[in-house]
């Protein structure tokens, strides 16, 4: 006698960079077991392949969604939901007042009140000149790792190469990234003037990030210290 098919509940969601709604499943216990050895493993190429092949078996609709073209906050959302769905709601942390690296204690977080925050005034279309404009695209899974560099000139260049998605001139030109070299788009970026190049800067620094601010007291000193978590990293 065969045994039964199992069958997952499904639950739906909105992609924090579009809207669009999404269908997900929860993690099967297999699923489960492939994250856990990844984090065992502290291997951030391992970790971030576990992330992307759940998510793609948990992910039951739009059926050609392609997880490693999502924008990483998108996919830090979705694991966020999908893991609530699976083992909880909640999940436990050890947080440290960054104020006296003595005192940590344990924290638990509803994975509900976890958001993506925005910035009113982003946009990922960006005015260079009159005539010129810059379409950016969200750092991707390849991101998970590194994270996003804006400490130098150097790292900022190389970030947005990455991130160039178009360039439009006198809005009927339009120049895909895959028409450009990374030695072309390195080269064009380092020719824009200051104010320009700061606008592309300021795609980064205002896009939308997973984040959730804790509020807690030091026992030890009587004093309350605030820490924020930013990124998938501080809830994996």
């Amino acid at each position: 006698m065969a045994l039964p098919k199992n069958i997952r509940p499904e639950y739906t969601t909105t992609l924090p960079s579009t809207g669009k709604r999404i269908k997900y499943q929860p993690f099967t216990v297999r699923e489960e077991k492939i994250l856990v050895l990844a984090a065992e493993s502290a291997d951030p190429d391992e970790v971030t392949n576990a992330i992307t092949n759940v998510l793609s078996n948990c992910i039951t609709s739009p059926s050609d969604i392609k997880i490693t073209e999502l924008a990483l906050f998108d996919i830090e959302y979705l694991f966020l939901k999908t893991r609530a769905k699976s083992a909880g709601e909640k999940i436990e942390l050890k947080v440290t007042d960054p104020n006296d690296e003595t005192f940590t204690v344990d924290h638990e977080i509803n994975v509900d009140k976890i958001t993506v925050s925005r910035d009113e005034n982003h946009t990922d279309l960006i005015d260079l000149t009159d005539t010129c404009k810059v379409k950016m695209r969200y750092p991707d899974i390849t991101f998970f790792n590194e994270g996003i560099d804006l400490s130098s000139i150097a790292a900022q260049i190389e970030l947005m190469a990455r991130c160039v998605s178009q360039v439009i001139v006198d809005e009927d030109e339009v120049i895909d990234r895959s028409e450009m070299t990374d030695a072309e788009v390195e080269d064009w970026l380092e020719g824009l003037t200051t104010e320009q190049f700061k606008k592309i800067s300021d795609f980064f620094a205002t896009m939308p990030k997973l984040n959730h601010t804790i509020k807690l007291k030091n026992t030890n000193t009587g004093k309350d210290f605030t820490v924020t978590l930013e990124g998938l990293q501080d809830f994996f």
